[in-house]
């Protein structure tokens, strides 16, 4: 009596890369979440090295680091767009203190003459969040770097609710027509006066902690709450030319914009940012990113004045969202508000 050797037939093996395939679609959402998850907990260590090293300078130095549009001691008369950021000034707070001693406080940060390229290319893991995707450097910079080669930075400053597409001529808060929500002047925080960048600038008109022309803060100064003020927040640095860790005024960020803030017509691609009318870059339109975003889902991480890191909804609302950005206007933010 012969006996036949049982194999799988079509339709029972159909069923099973079907069963395969369901589990797959099951696990693949969670596997992913896991590793949001690991990215997650990694920027928040970022911004808390971060917080933690800016909080080490003001112990030191009884300031935070300014973040001068101007060469700090406006020498020699023929370069005074140094621009050197706050991130360049902590430093030696972050272990990198060769690198900072290989930094000529003499020179601006642009690609001609070529000055500073050490540093300026040095790619400082600290500085880039592990969820966005941008490239760790590029030759599309704005101000004095232009097509040279630069590290970019996923954190930046907190430079307050000061206006980006409109530019008043006070300090008070004003409704921008330009992108629909109310803003601080002067625009981008500069002082009165200030469009000839004189030298050394007066003081300037930032709501925040950090701004293009700031001298420093003082941690007396922030009258709103460490714990209820932004330090630094999340940026996808491959949206914007704005994004060398070196620069000052590519390193800080205004709330005039809602979180996550997308305008009208552009659209945020794997490789930036774009009109969509018609698939040109817009990373170099300023007033549609010098702001917070993030790659995180539902929102993104901000360090805090008092050197904790919390997640902020997308959802925030705006009044809470810019009131969290000021340093001493007297709002009064609970917990559960954000």
């Amino acid at each position: 009596m012969s006996r036949r050797n049982r194999a799988f037939t079509l339709i029972e093996l159909l069923v099973v890369i079907a069963i395969i395939a369901v589990l797959i679609a099951l696990l693949l959402p969670a596997v992913q979440a896991a590793r949001e998850a690991a990215r997650r907990s990694q920027c928040v260590n970022n911004m808390k090295q971060i917080g933690i090293a800016t909080h080490n300078y003001h112990d030191i130095n009884n300031i935070l680091p300014a973040n001068l549009y101007l060469h700090p001691n406006y020498v020699p008369p023929g370069l005074p767009w140094n621009n050197t950021s706050w991130l360049a000034f902590i430093l030696p707070q972050m272990e990198q203190t060769p690198l900072y001693n290989s930094i000529n406080m003499s020179f601006q940060w642009g690609a001609s003459p070529a000055v500073n390229t050490t540093a300026r290319q040095t790619v400082i893991t600290t500085f880039l969040c592990p969820s966005d995707p941008s490239p760790p450097t590029d030759t599309t910079n704005a101000d004095e770097i232009g097509s040279g080669l630069a590290a970019g930075t996923s954190y930046v400053g907190n430079l307050g609710d000061n206006c980006l597409a409109c530019a008043p001529t006070t300090t008070a808060v004003t409704f921008c027509a330009a992108q629909g929500y109310n803003c601080r002047g002067m625009q981008l925080a500069d002082a009165v006066g200030s469009a000839t960048k004189p030298v050394p600038p007066p003081n300037g008109t930032g709501s925040g902690i950090f701004w293009r022309q700031c001298t420093g803060t003082r941690m007396a100064e922030i009258t709103d709450g460490t714990s209820n003020t932004f330090l630094a927040g999340e940026q996808i640095m491959n949206v914007t030319s704005w994004n060398a860790w070196c620069h000052a005024n590519q390193t800080v960020g205004s709330t005039a914009v809602p979180l996550n803030y997308v305008a009208p017509g552009r659209k945020i691609t794997g490789t930036g940012s774009i009109v969509v009318a018609t698939g040109a870059s817009d990373r170099g339109s300023w007033p549609n990113w010098y702001s917070f975003r993030s790659m995180h889902p539902g929102g993104g991480n901000f360090a805090m004045c008092d050197g904790s890191v919390k997640f902020i909804k997308s959802t925030i609302n705006m009044v809470t969202y810019q009131g969290l950005s000021t340093r001493g206007q007297g709002e009064v933010i609970s917990a559960d508000a954000y």
